[in-house]
């Protein structure tokens, strides 16, 4: 594996510790979804997220972790 790509899991750390708090794997997606974070797929694997991107992305907080309340 390049060191220019990581996965969904070391995402969520690199972004969490950036935005100095947790951030779920769903809102990376949602970020990854949005374009914000660009991937490279491998036939039979799991997308690799670019570490460049992931490293450039800040969360405000209250958003992107499982802490909203629902109706």
């Amino acid at each position: 594996m390049s060191s220019n790509w990581i996965t969904l899991a070391e995402a969520v750390t690199v972004i969490s510790k950036n935005s100095h708090h947790s951030v779920s794997p769903r809102h990376v997606q949602t970020l990854v979804s949005r374009g914000k974070i660009g991937t490279r797929s491998f036939r039979g694997k799991s997308p690799l997220l670019k570490q460049s991107d992931v490293k450039s992305v800040r969360v405000a907080i209250g958003i992107g972790n499982n802490h909203r309340v629902k109706a």
